[in-house]
């Protein structure tokens, strides 16, 4: 068959190399040539490309819209080309936020119980990169991204952990993007699981065709799912029982406890032992820039949570903090609406620090609820949260946008905010 694998990142070298060793004929292009030459070749994106392909595998960061796609013959994602080389079981998971976490997690409970498995997808490794080992069992983060291309992608057990605004400087509505992520579910039928978010009003009552199983973090459910009682995971309907213990909230922040529980779920119908979710569990370090505790200086403490690049993230960490936070916000716009949190949490922020593209906007949707300062760049804004901070606040980056305005990734903010809080530390040392 004769491919076009768009883009050069490492999803698109690992595809084009799986095409090649299946004996295809791969044609790497891509719309900006990379700086670094590459093991494959690489030509510039042409129309006469499409006209060539007879299929076309885009990379992810490929919007669906673009004009050059409408001349492919055929698209998929890669996503659904690897779920085709994998016999694995495939359990998949999607949401706005939390979906890393969850897959880490539920790929620590497999690998404690001993069982073969793989892990990949939005998560780095990309999923086709599994194809050559073929673990028993598949553990992929999906994003909405990877979901556009997809014909039969059908996970065993298919999670969505939430669904808030975010990409909506891709997608033209919220309909549009809330469709993309609910794709998950398309082919799964009676035999597979489809367990949800029942706080989320974006996945209540949608319609499935795969047995419903339900999580919440504030109610029990009814019929099979789980929730939280005393700081343990019950299970309910037919797989009623007492599940694992969980961490303190305050120690690792709602959103992971609510990771926790549909990971306890999938663990639950995969045959892992209590007593092993509970050990990953109570040992669980955050993910990297996930409500991540930097360190106390003066009687402040400092959390970096710039993972959080959607007003839903930044609710999940608003939700878990009782002492007074100064805010770090801001970044490259993604269109979310900051309003509505800043009033439910204007009695939670003693001050914003905005930075970045965004910062004139949210200032004007939230200047007139919580008090705010614009900052021009990280270390303006820490140093004066922090000369502005007493004894018990909480220094919070949680900045509700994406980063690529300012730094190369969440990580690198998220690295550039602990380089600023390690220089404080250092000079207070020295006095």
């Amino acid at each position: 068959m004769r491919i076009v694998v768009w883009g050069t990142g490492i999803t698109g070298i690992m595809a084009a190399r799986m095409m090649m060793q299946k004996g295809h004929e791969v044609r790497l292009v891509d719309e900006k040539m990379p700086l670094k030459p590459q093991e494959i070749p690489i030509k510039p994106l042409e129309a006469a490309d499409m006209e060539w392909a007879e299929l076309v595998i885009p990379s992810p960061g490929v919007p669906r819209h673009h004009p050059m796609l409408k001349k492919a013959k055929k698209v998929l994602s890669e996503i659904e080309v690897a779920a085709s080389l994998l016999s694995g079981k495939l359990i998949a998971i999607t949401g706005t936020n939390g979906k890393t976490t969850t897959t880490t997690l539920v790929h620590k409970i497999l690998k404690a119980q001993g069982f073969d498995a793989g892990i990949g997808g939005n998560i780095s490794p990309p999923l086709i990169s599994l194809v050559d080992t073929d673990p028993d069992y598949v553990v992929a983060e999906i994003s909405s991204f990877q979901l556009e291309w997809i014909e039969r992608f059908r996970p065993f057990i298919s999670i969505c952990m939430n669904i808030t605004p975010d990409h909506l400087d891709r997608y033209r509505t919220m309909d549009e993007y809330v469709y993309y992520k609910l794709k998950i579910f398309a082919n799964q039928t009676a035999e597979d699981i489809a367990i949800i978010n029942d706080d989320d009003p974006y996945l209540k009552d949608i319609p499935l065709k795969a047995r419903r199983v339900l999580f919440s973090m504030t109610h029990r459910v009814s019929g099979d799912g789980a929730y939280i009682k005393d700081s343990k995971i019950v299970f309910t309907g037919s797989i009623a029982g007492v599940g694992p213990k969980v961490p303190p909230r305050e120690k690792i922040g709602v959103g992971v406890i609510e990771d926790m529980l549909a990971t306890a779920l999938a663990g639950r119908f995969l045959g892992v032992e209590t007593s092993v979710m509970e050990d990953v569990f109570l040992n669980f370090k955050v993910i990297h820039h996930r409500f991540e505790y930097v360190g106390t200086i003066g009687g402040v403490t400092f959390i970096d949570d710039s993972k959080a690049t959607n007003v839903g993230a930044l609710d999940k960490a608003l939700s878990t903090l009782t002492s007074k936070v100064i805010l770090i916000l801001g970044g490259k716009d993604k269109g979310g609406d900051f309003s509505d949190i800043a009033q439910r949490y204007k009695t939670t922020i003693k001050k914003a620090y905005l930075i970045g593209e965004a910062k004139a906007r949210i200032e004007g949707e939230i200047a007139d609820i919580v008090d705010t300062s614009a900052a021009q760049d990280m270390f303006e804004a820490v140093t004066q949260a922090y000369l502005g901070a007493t004894p018990g606040d909480i220094i919070l980056l949680s900045p509700g946008c994406a980063s690529f305005d300012m730094f190369n990734s969440y990580a690198h903010r998220g690295e550039v905010f602990q380089e600023c809080v390690y220089g404080i530390l250092k000079s207070t040392s020295a006095r």
